[in-house]
């Protein structure tokens, strides 16, 4: 059934238009005849056509069409009239009529014809508009529909004094899912996420993917903050429980940022960078949780948005510098090795620290080229430590960007060649959550550097998954205690208890054991007491540049050399690690 709307000041032509429309057996047409326009027509009734008959008022019938337009109504309007003037009929297109026919020419079959075809452009526009407004995976409004939304409740809460919330969210570590089973995967889990967001909001409530794993929300007339609290743990509840995709059971949750207007801007452009940042906040409190925007995160971005465009600069300028601090032999407090700290030195903030800059190293995907760059700078400086002061050996950290890239040996092979530092003497220092991803892919090439003579140590243990079956199968030679062990070991039984046992069960798996973060004396007198191999903190020395630390090696070997001839003392090979954390 074809729905016909006639407007016609007199029902002159209602008979006449309803008889020709009956003649097309192939199709059913109801009609209903309007002697003026009022809005009150659409209330209750939906039109697939609106006919607009002239009655030798030519800007009558196109003031009509013009208001129809403006209801912004996806209904075609054809107009019906005397005259035949092709000016007139250009004038009414114009206007917003899809077609216009001459009544010298109308005919059942011209007229059936005219609103097939008016329909058809209908509809095809409807298509087009939909998938240039809308994201083609799930359905949801894209970015582009969305500000057009964001723009018209702005409009709408300045003049009516309202307020309304913006929530920015994305799924956390998607990545690593569509990274290992596939986008087909992703997308099949992008587009239940979609559904289940849909379903914990109302239908008002404009939902948009604007790219990858990204979604807004946007939440007309809500009361205050608390009520968009409970909307966005809402949200979460529903994406979290299990979303099976064919054999996967796939657990996913998700971060929130939210803005709220007019708190947090009067524009779309900075609603959305607020939400955006709070987004970035949430995420550094770990995954599923959602913040509130406040003007202190926008001059923490801002400092951040500083220092990004700093670091792309610091490797050009020379501003990064490796540090070193000591590690001693347990027993005797010599000098067994030195760990290598990198260090930013700002030309205009000064030295910056690692937890300020590595992360955003690492977001940038600029990490591996620094990385590259320690790996030449230590392989350097052990050249020419080993000259002056025998073997030593000296252990690089690398970042789990580094086995990604899948060019880890190649940047060692080089760095070795270009330094003519022997293989021995070197040293890879790894996390354990390095070591979760792709572990056969990790280990074989871990295997690889181990057979050409270079060492591996396990860093942080005890901090993250400490699995044993890392130390049984992992190639490594040293196991590093992870600080906030170290720091209770004299009050907690319970943690001077795994450390004991960290202890003992790597000696029985022929691994030495370092103690990172000693602080004072009783701390190291305690790890001696427990046969721990290395020591390192504060207590002995604070980290320092190349200089001063050939200046402390060169004193502090000189004096157990001494002691040496004087009690036919022989030392064991000194071991120098290098970790740039």
């Amino acid at each position: 059934m074809i729905n016909v709307l006639l407007l016609e000041k007199s029902k002159q032509h209602f008979a006449s238009l309803e008889k020709m429309l009956a003649q097309q057996t192939n199709r059913q047409y109801q009609i209903r005849w309007c002697g003026s326009f009022c809005e009150d027509i659409f209330a209750n009734r939906y039109f697939d056509v609106i006919l607009v008959v002239e009655n030798q008022n030519n800007d009558t019938s196109l003031t009509i069409i013009k208001q129809i337009v403006n209801l912004e109504l996806p209904i075609p309007i054809i107009l019906i009239s005397s005259l035949e003037d092709t000016a007139f009929d250009d004038r009414a297109m114009q206007a917003g009529a899809t077609d216009s026919i001459p009544f010298s020419e109308l005919s059942s079959a011209l007229l059936d014809r005219s609103i097939r075809h008016a329909i058809g452009r209908r509809n095809t526009e409807a298509k087009l508009s939909f998938l240039a407004t809308h994201d083609q995976l799930t359905g949801l409004a894209n970015r582009y529909l969305f500000y057009e939304h964001l723009t018209r409740s702005i409009s709408i809460a300045k003049r009516q004094q309202s307020t309304f919330g913006l929530l920015f969210m994305d799924l956390d570590k998607f990545k690593d899912i569509n990274d290992s089973l596939g986008h087909d995967i992703g997308d099949m889990l992008l587009i239940e996420v979609a559904n289940r967001i849909r379903e914990a909001v109302r239908v008002t409530d404009v939902v948009a993917r604007i790219g990858g794993d990204e979604f807004t929300l946007l939440l007309d007339d809500t009361k205050n903050k608390k009520e968009l609290a409970l909307i966005a743990k809402k949200i979460q509840n529903a994406i979290e429980p299990m979303i099976k995709i064919r054999q996967h059971e796939l657990f996913v949750t998700t971060s929130i940022g939210i803005a709220y207007f007019p708190e947090c801007g009067l524009e779309p452009q900075t609603l959305m960078k607020s939400a955006d940042i709070a987004l970035y906040k949430a995420k550094e409190f770990g995954r599923n949780k959602f913040h509130f925007y406040t003007n202190d995160l926008n001059e923490q971005a801002r400092l951040k948005l500083e220092l990004e465009r700093s670091l792309r600069r610091a490797m050009i300028k020379g501003e990064f510098e490796v540090y070193f601090q000591p590690q001693v032999n347990a027993s005797d407090h010599r000098i067994s090795g030195v760990e290598a700290l990198l260090r930013w030195n700002h030309p205009t903030i000064g030295l910056v620290a690692p937890s300020d800059f590595i992360p955003i190293l690492e977001e940038l995907g600029l990490m591996v080229v620094v990385e590259q760059w320690v790996i030449s700078e230590v392989c350097n400086i052990a050249k020419k430590l080993t000259d002056k002061f025998g073997r030593i050996r000296f252990a690089i950290n690398i970042s789990g960007s580094h086995f990604k890239l899948g060019n880890l040996k190649q940047s060692i092979y080089m760095a070795l060649q270009d330094s003519s530092l022997n293989a021995n003497y070197l040293e890879l220092e790894l996390t354990e959550d390095i070591m979760i991803e792709h572990v056969e892919k990790n280990n074989h090439i871990l295997n690889e550097l181990s057979d050409i003579g270079i060492s591996i140590a396990l860093d942080d243990f005890g901090k993250g998954y400490s699995s044993l079956s890392y130390l049984k199968n992992f190639p490594a030679n040293i196991l590093k205690i992870d600080k906030s062990f170290i720091d209770n070991i004299l009050t907690d039984g319970k943690e001077s208890a795994i450390v004991e046992a960290m202890i003992d069960l790597s000696h029985k798996l022929g691994i030495q054991v370092v103690a990172e973060g000693v602080e004072d004396i009783k701390q190291a007198n305690f790890l001696t007491e427990k046969n721990c191999d290395f020591i390192q903190g504060y207590y002995f020395a604070k980290p320092m540049s190349v200089n001063h630390l050939q200046k402390y090696l060169d004193k502090n070997l000189s004096h157990f050399k001494q002691k040496a001839k004087r009690k036919k003392y022989t030392t064991e090979p000194s071991r120098i690690v290098i970790n740039h954390h």
